[in-house]
């Protein structure tokens, strides 16, 4: 359950990055990015694969679909569709794990705060680069007994 909260807020923070048009019109952050495992640095053990598929990402809602398989193979499903600016329900096979709030300070960067149904809490930081192929999540995650952890989270656009 830590874990998918970790996943899901990373997921949702990549998601939340789709604001800013191009000069087509086409939001440059709606598509699907990887987790890169490599270059990331996970607290436990990293899943074996994750993919983000954005549906929307504008400065009103946000709206994606994370699939992936954690460590043992098992595969998962989440699913986020909120307001900017309001608590809304991030779903793992049909059932409520979270509650996150995006922030958008900047054109490049969105902020959450998330707490799962377990009590867990987590903060993040999600900063595009440059070239927007790349989004970088760094978390600060506290479980229901206190232990709190930092990891950093890198996808790479496919």
């Amino acid at each position: 359950m830590k874990r998918s909260l970790v996943v899901l807020l990373v997921f949702s923070c990549a998601v939340a990055f789709s604001q800013k048009k191009t000069k087509t019109g086409t939001d440059p952050w709606v598509g699907t990015f990887k987790l890169d495992v490599a270059k990331s640095k996970i607290s436990g053990q990293p899943p074996q694969e994750e993919t983000v598929s954005v549906a929307s990402a504008t400065r009103d809602s946000i709206k994606y679909t994370i699939g992936g398989k954690d460590a043992q193979g098992n595969s998962y499903t989440m699913n986020y569709d909120g307001k900017v600016g309001t608590a809304s329900p991030q779903m793992m096979e049909g059932k409520e794990i979270a509650q996150i709030t995006y922030q958008m300070p900047s054109s490049h960067q969105f902020t959450s705060q998330g707490r799962g149904t377990d009590g867990s809490t987590s903060t993040g930081a999600i900063t595009l680069s440059k070239d927007k192929k790349t989004i970088t999540v760094q978390e600060h995650n506290k479980d229901p007994q206190g232990a709190e952890r930092d990891q950093t989270m890198v996808y790479v656009r496919q």
